[in-house]
């Protein structure tokens, strides 16, 4: 019987056939505290560094907490403060079912953008810059029609892992609690991640 290939494998066999730059790391440590034990951390970075794509990174420590703890997708730089937060997430049919909307929920006055996400920030200039665009809004609609768990963020996750983008406003397009593996999906992501990020330079 085949072994069953872990995600690390899958995804250098990705880059492999897709002829990109792979980076990666697994290892094992030990946590400190009253139950010491064995966790792990694990990430794996692909890009294709002549054509200039997003990073593609899948990170996983067990001792993380909350998004960055295990996070897949996207990341690449954008000129903006290291203090600006975006937060962009595919509305649920729990938001579709409140009568009213949060007064603090950011609008971009597009019917069709706003009817289908959630905008939370700290930062109205550089919210207004990104989604009063219709071809990013767009963009952003496309990306997030090939996975329901994908959301946009700015300066979310710490991307330190990446060189390029260490001390560096990030965009992230990503899923937590997993890692992408289906290379169709990873494929597409790269081609209309790599779409907005031309046009999400400001």
């Amino acid at each position: 019987m085949e072994e069953e290939k872990t995600a690390i494998q899958e995804l250098k066999e990705f880059a492999k056939k897709t002829k990109r730059d792979i980076d990666c790391d697994d290892k094992a440590y030990a946590a400190t505290g009253i139950n010491p034990r064995i966790l792990v951390k694990q990430h794996v970075i692909i890009s294709n560094l002549a054509k200039n794509e997003a990073y593609f990174v899948s990170y996983c420590d067990m001792a993380g907490i909350g998004d960055s703890a295990m996070y897949s997708g996207f990341f690449f730089p954008i000129e903006l403060p290291s203090s600006t937060l975006i937060k962009v997430r595919q509305k649920n049919i729990f938001d579709k079912m409140k009568l009213f909307s949060n007064n603090l929920e950011f609008k971009t006055q597009s019917r069709k953008f706003d009817s289908k996400v959630i905008i939370e920030e700290n930062d109205d200039r550089a919210s207004c810059k990104i989604f009063y665009s219709q071809i990013l809004q767009n963009l952003i609609l496309e990306i997030f029609k090939l996975d329901p768990r994908l959301k946009l963020c700015v300066n979310h996750i710490n991307t330190e892992i990446v060189p390029d983008l260490k001390n560096k406003s990030t965009v992230g397009i990503y899923i937590t609690e997993q890692w992408l593996l289906d290379e169709q999906l990873i494929e597409k992501l790269f081609v209309l991640v790599g779409k907005l990020k031309l046009k999400i330079q400001i």
